[in-house]
């Protein structure tokens, strides 16, 4: 019997997966009810997926369905009084942003765009440029709605269920179908933050900045030059902002999501795209350059005005830059993203660069954030820094990269670090328990084992981390 979906080939965000599925639209509880019933009936798996802007596989299954969550979008309750919003998973951060915004509140934990959904900013448990200071998103997720894969619908907080709903939170999708999400939200004060950047010479710099600015500062985020070599290596900028408690708050304006069509440009092929590669990597090693001496230049002069803007723009990229990315980057980016304890953090990410360098490869954007540990299962953060590095991808190094990031990853679990599953790709189910120890690793597939049997929820990733010959 055929299954009720479409036929489909999705990717990831970063264009490095590619994934043959059915494909269907859930627009309420019970589309999902039925869909996991329907999959229990045929024995295929499943997973549920929201905006795409996962990096990696934890979202595709190859050969499988996908549940499309994006059309329950609703805001179900919100209560400007306390800030509480309940929302269906497919809502995005826009979405609650715009209501939210008008009642002067905002949620505590953002990523770098909008159009991600509240589902998927619970089921990878996401952070900013805030960690260090405010967690991650479930730190602030009052209670969540799951269908179990049995088609129990439960409802899970601290203090109801703790443990599943410690797993469900970051749980990658793979214990249940997340059908709504209810949210704490912060006062925003006047919606405007100031801003203000100090210069780094070294990773070394960048801790002391951190340490500096920890206790004044609402964000922190720094940008590396990864072309740097050498004594220069580890070089850049922190970019420290603080929000305003009072002023007026600006207007409203942040552009809706780009249609679908508009997201990635067709992908440029031949010389076109070495072409474009090599332009890319010459103008962003020039720009690395010029803005790390800029901000020496301006050390060295009398104090200037710290800069005034509104939190909007400050937090979220332009979708015009996400446009840009995919049409300069064809083949897309890997990504790698190592969280290492403090007081290894210096010497691991001089490591990290100077082995890329060593094999001929340069990030063409880096950054390092402050990072605190967190109460939830299977927890990314350490009481540390993590270093993101994106890497070109190219026909010609897509094999010598990924042996490369391969390598990397070793080290960084070697050195006690972790990784981010929703932006990690190569590492290894073995790699993976060293890094968060055999006794999470071991709940985390007792409580799978408890809520779904037959393991019906399963995406590329459950299949590359949690089912590597034991």
């Amino acid at each position: 019997m055929a299954f009720p979906g479409t036929r489909a080939t999705l990717t990831n965000w970063s264009k490095s997966d590619r994934s043959s599925c059915y494909v269907i639209q859930t627009h309420d509880t019970q589309d999902i009810t039925q869909a996991l019933g329907k999959a229990r009936e045929q024995g295929r798996t499943l997973i549920p997926h929201g905006a795409g802007h996962s990096y990696t596989d934890a979202a595709l299954n190859t050969g499988g369905v996908v549940l499309d969550l994006t059309p329950m979008q609703r805001i179900l309750a919100w209560d400007p009084t306390c800030g509480v919003m309940r929302v269906e998973p497919g809502a995005t951060l826009r979405e609650v942003v715009a209501l939210a915004w008008q009642d002067g509140w905002w949620p505590a934990i953002t990523p770098s765009t909008p159009a991600v959904t509240i589902g998927g900013c619970v089921a990878m448990n996401v952070t900013g440029k805030n960690a260090w200071r405010c967690g991650c998103f479930g730190d602030y997720v009052l209670a969540v709605e799951v269908a179990l894969p049995s088609g129990a619908l439960v409802t899970l907080s601290r203090e109801q269920d703790a443990q599943l709903f410690h797993a469900i939170v970051g749980g990658l999708g793979l214990l249940g179908v997340i059908t709504s999400v209810t949210l704490q939200l912060c006062r925003l004060g006047s919606g405007r933050v100031v801003t203000r950047t100090r210069s780094a010479a070294s990773f070394a710099d960048i801790g002391a900045i951190f340490a500096e600015e920890e206790t004044t500062s609402d964000y922190l985020e720094a940008w590396i030059d990864g072309f740097a070599e050498g004594s220069r290596l580890g070089r850049g900028h922190v970019s420290c902002a603080t929000i305003s408690p009072h002023g007026v708050r600006p207007r409203f304006r942040l552009k809706a999501p780009m249609p679908a069509s508009q997201r990635q440009a067709s992908p440029a092929t031949g010389w076109v795209s070495n072409v474009s590669q090599l332009a890319l990597l010459a103008g962003v090693g020039a720009l690395n350059r010029a803005a790390y001496w800029g901000m020496r230049w301006r050390g060295a002069l009398p104090p200037l005005p710290t800069g005034r803007r509104s939190l909007l723009p400050y937090t979220f990229y332009s979708p015009l830059a996400l446009l840009g990315y995919h049409t300069l980057l064809p083949r897309g980016v890997e990504t790698f993203q190592a969280f290492v304890p403090a007081a290894q953090a210096s010497e691991v990410f001089v490591a990290i660069l100077s082995f890329a360098h060593k094999f001929g490869f340069r990030p063409i954007w880096c950054v390092v954030k402050r990072h605190r540990p967190d109460p939830f299962l299977l927890s990314y953060q350490v009481d540390g820094f993590s270093l993101e590095l994106n890497f070109p991808r190219t026909a010609r190094n897509a094999t010598a990269l990924e042996a490369m990031l391969h390598q990397l990853t070793g080290m960084v679990i070697g050195a006690g670090g972790r990784f981010y599953l929703a932006k990690d790709r190569f590492m290894t189910g073995e790699q993976y328990r060293v890094s968060l120890g055999d006794d999470v690793v071991n709940t985390f597939l007792r409580l799978k084992r408890e809520v779904d049997p037959q393991t019906t929820l399963q995406s590329n990733l459950f299949r590359r981390i949690f089912q590597w010959p034991l």
